[in-house]
């Protein structure tokens, strides 16, 4: 079940990223230009992508954040899936186009690596800046995720904000990196070979591409209208069918329409002898009980029926 999110951590975690990013690329950028390490300038390139998954990101986070209209009567939650798709291609991009064609063509004309010291200091600083960040940027996460005594893996898997995910996983990615490119640096000044720096280009380039697919699969399944977790469900549509004068709950399905949102939709078939009055009690308390389980669920749709109906013939329910 998506938990609430705090949008202001989010934001914050969004911004810092992009400064962040923007100051290692051009680090990366100059001590890549001066020792010709391959890995060095994946490093860069992998930077370079990061300050474009950040624009991204902040497009994301802003757009979302406007309230319902008529136009978008469920809000713009979705706005932040839609721009956080184009980070994780961003990150593909990156990992194809820059990192892994930059390990082939040094692969295929192999550069000797100059001005070691250049590259442990710029690489050592940006690993421990990369380091410390990701470390303030779980926080928040890995606290949602104790609360729900879940791990931390599981939690991210189950996030509905795309754009904190991003941002961690981009600067995991960064972080072991930096490590695997400080330790190709080491292997060919002991070596005197360009290869060991190949190979990490193409681990980092790897990297990348692993984890822009898995946060592509995040989107598209955010995008497509996840829903949530049966045993959740479950639980929903027993505390429907709880409710004084409720005979059935025939049919109940929650979707993702945003960050930390839910829309709840069903069928609920009551005892003959209650009134209208009755049976829009019974929805309320319906509705505040499972607003009070789970935070996240913004709308919630009951309709009353006589008996159970094919959902893909039924008409939209009335707002409660």
């Amino acid at each position: 079940m998506p938990d609430t999110i705090d949008a202001g951590a989010t934001h914050r975690s969004v911004i810092a990223s992009l400064a962040v990013n923007c100051a290692e690329t051009l680090a990366l950028g100059i001590a890549a230009w001066v020792t010709g390490s391959v890995a060095l300038r994946a490093q860069t390139a992998a930077s370079a992508g990061d300050v474009a998954v950040g624009v991204f990101l902040i497009i994301g986070v802003l757009s979302s954040a406007r309230p319902a209209d008529d136009t978008h009567p469920l809000g713009y939650g979705r706005e932040r899936f839609f721009w956080s798709l184009f980070a994780a291609l961003g990150i593909f991009i990156g990992s194809i186009a820059l990192a892994l064609e930059g390990a082939l063509r040094a692969a295929l004309h192999p550069t000797p690596v100059d001005d070691f010291a250049l590259g442990y200091v710029v690489l050592i600083t940006t690993t421990v800046l990369d380091t410390l960040a990701l470390q303030i940027w779980l926080r928040p996460v890995r606290r949602q995720a104790a609360a729900n005594g879940i791990s931390l893996l599981a939690h991210l898997q189950r996030s509905t904000d795309p754009a904190l995910v991003t941002v961690i996983v981009s600067g995991a990615c960064a972080v072991i990196g930096g490590v695997v490119a400080t330790a190709a640096l080491v292997v060919a000044q002991l070596t005197g070979s360009p290869t060991p720096d190949t190979v990490a280009s193409a681990v980092i380039g790897l990297l990348l591409l692993v984890a822009s697919a898995l946060l592509l699969r995040t989107n598209r399944d955010l995008l497509s209208g996840r829903g949530v977790r049966p045993p959740v469900l479950h639980e929903m549509r027993r505390i429907v069918a709880a409710q004084p004068g409720v005979v059935d709950v025939p049919d109940l399905f929650a979707i993702v329409v945003g960050p930390s949102s839910v829309i709840v939709d069903g069928d609920v078939v009551f005892e003959d002898a209650l009134d209208v009055p009755a049976v829009e009690q019974t929805i309320m308390r319906a509705v505040a009980e499972l607003r009070e389980r789970w935070p996240s669920v913004d709308y919630v749709y009951l309709t009353p029926v006589a008996r159970s109906r094919t959902r893909r013939v039924s008409s939209m329910p009335s707002a409660h």
